[in-house]
């Protein structure tokens, strides 16, 4: 004999089934919202790690760069015989205590130093021009080619280097010359105010007989048309050498190279890169 299910006893099962199926139902829409979610994040992770690549590729670029220049720089001064650091990682060439040095307390280069500015100077003509990014035109009155004193080594021009291709369009935006002195304070006897107005004197000393003498890397710019040759003074506060037997190589000038990235309306072929990014290697690269 069959006994059929009581109403209670069919609503029941009714009801537990309905329940097992909206449970399925929410747990099916939640691994989908899961799902949607991961694929979201792998995304965005994918998009995040392309701009790491495309920053660290630009900045690879941007310290090659940066390398050719100094390094090319570095080697016609050597070939003339003055010694010179490369600070790589800072974009600093350090002129030794060989190339250009200061008495104490003066502004002006010793005597047998002041023809090497020339030579540096030269150097920075046939270089720096494969880096700017353009130049203002001569004065008309001439006035800006007129070579002053003693310390241009010779007359013959420069000879302009072959400029290396590159994939990115990297340009000087600046090339400082920095003035440093010793840690002995200035005599109460000079017309300067202390070390940091001493050095900033020798910077801008160092400039005016660059310009002397090769007036065209005066007239070399950035891509904002600025001049990119300026100066800095640091008083005694970046010394080259703690020891103070040693303390005259921190009577120096250093050249610091600033490199400005491609600009975000580069032409076909060039890299484009953003705000945040010019940014970043402005201030920790180049």
């Amino acid at each position: 004999m069959t006994i059929e299910p009581g109403p209670d006893q069919r609503n029941g099962t009714d009801a537990g089934q309905n329940y097992l199926a909206s449970v399925a139902d929410l747990v099916a829409g939640l691994i989908f919202v899961f799902v949607i979610m991961l694929a979201v994040f792998a995304y965005q992770l994918a998009q995040t790690t392309n701009v790491f690549v495309d920053i660290n590729e630009e900045l690879r670029a941007a310290d090659e760069t940066r390398r050719e220049m100094l390094d090319a720089v570095a080697a016609r001064l050597r070939g003339n015989g003055i010694r010179v650091e490369v600070l790589y990682e800072q974009g600093v060439l350090r002129l030794a205590d060989n190339a250009v040095n200061f008495p104490s307390g003066l502004e002006t280069p010793i005597p047998e130093h002041r023809a090497n500015v020339g030579r540096l100077a030269r150097a920075m003509a046939e270089v720096m021009p494969c880096y700017a990014a353009g130049r203002n035109p001569e004065p008309p009155d001439g006035r800006g080619d007129a070579r002053a004193g003693t310390f241009c080594p010779g007359e013959a021009a420069p000879q302009p280097m072959t400029c290396p291709d590159r994939i990115y369009p990297w340009r000087l935006e600046t090339l400082l010359i920095e003035g440093h002195t010793d840690d002995v304070p200035v005599s109460g006897a000079t017309r300067y105010r202390d070390n940091l107005e001493l050095s900033s004197m020798r910077a801008a000393t160092v400039h005016r007989m660059i310009a002397a003498c090769e007036p065209a890397v005066e007239r070399l710019t950035n891509r904002a048309g600025q001049p990119i040759l300026s100066t800095s003074g640091y008083g005694y506060a970046r010394p080259a050498t703690e020891d103070p037997a040693r303390r005259a190589e921190n009577r120096r000038i250093d050249l610091r190279f600033l490199l400005e990235p491609p600009d975000t309306t580069t032409g076909p072929g060039e890299s484009p890169v953003g705000t945040d990014l010019r940014e970043a290697i402005r201030r920790g690269g180049p």
